[in-house]
């Protein structure tokens, strides 16, 4: 998804609203001269070594009338029978769920169209759904090794998403639980979600099992189309959104409480975004001033950004048995509030992916969440555990704040509020795991003590 570029735009920040309007605050200096010395043109500055326009696939609005953004792979019943036999032959070998891979699933009539689906997940829109299992035909742990095993020709490498070892996270707002959703993670309840992308992901990848009576639907929107907007429309807002002085809570309390970052950068190439509103500034539970406050300005960016996401979204239209494969690098999602029925728990199982050969360089400003899922400090985790289903007792977690995904530290002992992190997804209270989706959740509260 390698944008196509036009230079850079030679034009002024003279009709932008003027920043240092609100007491106390006021354009970063680097803006100011450049509005200064570009006084006579018109057209809005990007930020620097930003593109003045961005096109190409990933280049794609809800707004439009045009043919849609996904790219949905429908398996003909030749590749179904062929993943049913590179099922049997993976039994055959009584290896783990963590074994499965192309050298051990084997499904050589498949495997070109699902290198497409990589290819379109990196170039092309940044969405691909693979459409036609049916997981009722298998045993819930027969079916996460069919969806890890596919998952592992789009992504060779999957990310932690718990220092407990917690690969896959569930969620779902399981009827048997008693907890109040006020004291549960967002992922766990049937609220609405807003616009974030899983920090530290490169691939979002969820197998649908269940869907919700109504609502529920997971919207996603381009950070292209929403940059190009946004650079007509707000120009301001990037210009604050690709300043490195964002609070990123940290993800372990053995480093410092936060680390300023960009929510925006443009990187070798390709513009990424890295941003869950619940992971930016202080959580409720942080100790007064360990974390600073957003600014103004800041907050009024990411309303800003909110708002564009909103207007190019589109709906996902998905059905039980998909598996959903975004670029978490080049969009946002959010989900719309639901409710369940009788029979009917919306239940999304998601895996974090990243693919050694076509993914994106990560920028150093952006590698912090990265490092606690892929890099060196997910490398010092040694057991890997995959809980196949939900936990049928919801185990409160001490950080209830959060939206999408992010690995939190071990604060099992920890009463001080210090990892932010934690807010987002928690092992029964203790190590949390970033939420998937849409929005945060303590993933290993979900676990279930039956494991691949």
């Amino acid at each position: 998804m390698t944008a196509h570029t036009v230079p850079l735009a030679s034009a002024s920040l003279g009709n932008l609203p003027c920043l240092a309007c609100r007491q106390g605050q006021r354009l970063t200096a680097d803006i100011l001269a450049r509005q200064q010395s570009t006084q006579q043109s018109t057209m809005p500055q990007p930020p620097l070594g930003f593109p003045g326009f961005l096109d190409g696939p990933g280049n794609w609005s809800g707004s439009d009338s045009n043919e849609s953004p996904v790219s949905i792979f429908s398996l003909f019943e030749s590749e179904v029978t062929e993943i049913k036999a590179g099922w049997k032959g993976f039994c055959e070998l009584e290896l783990d769920g963590d074994e499965a891979t192309p050298a051990r699933f084997l499904l050589p009539g498949l495997r070109s169209r699902l290198e497409q689906c990589a290819l379109d997940v990196h170039y092309g829109s940044g969405i691909c759904i693979i459409r036609g299992l049916d997981h009722e035909n298998y045993s819930v742990e027969d079916s996460t090794i069919i969806f890890l095993a596919l998952a592992s020709y789009i992504g060779d490498q999957r990310g932690l998403q718990s220092l407990k070892g917690d690969m896959l996270s569930h969620v779902t707002e399981s009827k048997s639980w008693a907890v109040p959703r006020a004291r549960r993670h967002g992922i766990h309840t049937n609220a609405g979600l807003p616009f974030h992308n899983d920090m530290g992901c490169e691939i979002l990848c969820m197998q649908i099992r269940d869907q919700a009576d109504t609502g529920g639907h997971t919207c996603v929107a381009s950070i292209t189309a929403i940059y190009n907007d946004l650079l007509r429309s707000n120009p301001w807002a990037l210009h604050v959104l690709a300043e490195h002085n964002w609070p990123i809570q940290s993800s372990s309390k053995k480093d410092p409480p936060f680390v300023l970052s960009p929510l925006l950068e443009f990187h070798a190439g390709n513009l990424l975004v890295s941003m869950d509103p619940a992971r930016i500034g202080p959580h409720p539970l942080s100790r007064s001033g360990s974390i600073p406050s957003l600014t103004p300005e800041q907050q009024d960016a990411l309303a800003a950004l909110q708002k564009a996401a909103q207007k190019h979204q589109i709906q996902l239209q998905t059905q039980p048995g998909d598996i959903v494969f975004l670029n978490n690098l080049s969009l946002l999602h959010a989900r719309e509030s639901y409710s369940d029925g009788a029979t009917s728990s919306r239940h999304l199982v998601r895996l974090w992916l990243r693919n050694s050969e076509l993914g994106w360089p990560i920028p150093p400003s952006m590698k912090m969440p990265w490092d606690a899922a892929f890099g060196d400090r997910a490398m010092d985790v040694i057991d890997r555990y995959y809980p196949i289903v939900p936990m049928p007792e919801y185990m409160e977690c001490k950080y209830s704040n959060g939206t999408a995904a992010f690995v939190a530290g071990d604060d099992s002992d920890s009463d001080d509020g210090h990892d932010g992190h934690d807010d987002k997804d928690s092992n029964g209270g203790k190590a949390a795991v970033e939420t998937t989706e849409t929005n945060t959740g303590p993933q290993p509260d979900v676990a279930s003590t039956m494991q691949l």
